[in-house]
């Protein structure tokens, strides 16, 4: 009977199976390369103003190449609106500087230097709002401070297809390398829960649900930002970029991700320890700040990663090997099938991250065990605090769990509802 149920057990895995790697495949086909759009606008074709947000805190390291990459874009009509917000390390000093540089009469680079930070906003949602208020394109970019854009027409080419294709929103997953196995594994496992929960296997049907962005590179159409209140919902939400995306899609906005590799670069953290302690400010907000659904998302992702070489190990331990081949073969198939889904699942996501699917579907099972620890690390440290400490500034728990955009949020704006 316990072989039975075992072997029960192990199926349904197998189907858990199927339909996840049915879902990332389908979403992987939809995210194509932005080295496949064309190589410039259509001559004769004019652009829509755009204006680029970029936000930065303490980021003298990088600020400079960041912004000097970004005016070296061949955009007919751009600004490039730089907010320092609070730096206490040369940033605002570093950009004072480009900016006085420019020719005379060269408006295209302007800069916020932020002082305070008004109760009831996160840092980083307020420099994102204070940039927004400042722009004057009719699209908008936002990027952050790190971010190097390596070809000096992607600007114009993304805004052309865009506009050709009447988007409302364009993200592009960055180029992260150089990464160690380790990192690439745990990074690879989060960007598949990522486009598991975006639900961006449905993107091109464009259905007003799910949705996502990436803070690194998250194009809006300046109408249908302001549709959604710009920034204000997400005033009090520690994964904005991503819910800024949820809110646009939900609301009706058309939505399509890019792989930005080669293009996009941004070094997210260095090793999988700093990957683990960067996802502790936020991944327990991901979780809605509840140890129940955190218990339950976690147990189920171990059972799926874990359960079929349970079940194959226990199945033979149980009978000492002495069970019909037919038992033993039905037992072990769920692992070898999932062993199938996981190499399928990362043959299209492979070169992103510098390793070849073999070893990235080798490290998944410690990428998970990781990524669970992630978590649970984030929520013991959310609680033991009584909140969260982002870039020197403490957001206290209940104040964050009033201000978290819940999925569903954004269908208010569809029938013209107004912005909160």
């Amino acid at each position: 009977m316990a072989v039975t149920l075992l072997i029960v057990f192990g199926f349904v895995t197998v189907a858990l199976w199927a339909a996840t790697a049915a879902r990332l495949v389908l979403a992987l086909r939809a995210i194509r390369p932005l080295s496949a759009l064309p190589e410039a606008p259509p001559p004769g074709g004019r652009l829509p103003s755009l204006s680029v947000v970029v936000t930065a805190r303490d980021e003298a390291d990088q600020i400079e190449s960041t912004v000097r990459r970004l005016l070296e874009q061949r955009y007919p009509e751009i600004e490039i609106v730089v907010v320092d917000d609070r730096s206490t390390d040369g940033t605002g000093a570093i950009l004072d500087r480009l900016r006085d540089g420019l020719r005379a009469g060269e408006e295209r680079l302007r800069i916020v230097h932020n002082r305070d930070l008004p109760e009831g906003w996160l840092g980083k949602c307020h420099a994102c709002h204070l940039g927004a208020s400042r722009a004057r394109g009719d699209w908008i970019l936002f990027t952050d401070g790190d971010v190097s854009i390596d070809d000096p027409d992607l600007l114009a080419r993304v805004v052309a297809h865009a506009e050709a294709g009447r988007l409302d929103h364009v993200a592009v997953f960055p180029d992260l390398r150089p990464m160690t196995p380790l990192q690439a594994g745990l990074v690879a496992a989060f960007g598949q829960i990522f486009i598991l929960g975006a639900r961006l296997e449905e993107m091109e049907r464009d259905r007003p649900r799910g949705g996502g962005g990436i803070g690194a590179f998250n194009l809006v159409r300046r109408a249908a930002y302001d549709r959604i209140g710009g920034h204000r919902p997400l005033r009090m939400d520690l994964v904005d970029d991503f819910k800024l995306g949820m809110l646009l899609k939900e609301s009706g906005a058309r939505q399509r991700f890019f792989n930005g590799a080669g293009i996009v670069r941004c070094r997210w953290h260095r090793g999988a320890r700093n990957v683990i302690l960067g996802l502790e400010k936020n991944f327990f907000s991901g979780f809605n700040f509840s140890i129940a659904y955190l218990a339950a998302a976690t147990s189920m992702l171990a059972a799926l990663t874990f359960g079929p070489a349970f079940v194959g190990a226990a199945v033979t331990v149980l009978t000492r090997g002495d069970a019909p081949p037919s038992t033993l073969a039905a037992a072990w198939l769920p692992f070898v099938f999932q062993i199938a889904a996981m190499l399928a699942g990362h043959l299209r996501e492979a070169r992103r991250y510098g390793y070849g699917p073999l070893t990235l579907t080798l490290l998944h099972p410690v990428s998970i065990v990781l990524l669970i620890a992630a978590a649970w690390n984030s929520a013991l440290s959310t609680l033991r605090q009584g909140g969260v400490r982002w870039r020197d500034t403490f957001y206290p728990l209940a104040d964050l769990r009033a201000g978290l955009v819940r999925p569903g949020s954004g269908r208010r704006f569809r029938a013209g509802g107004a912005p909160s």
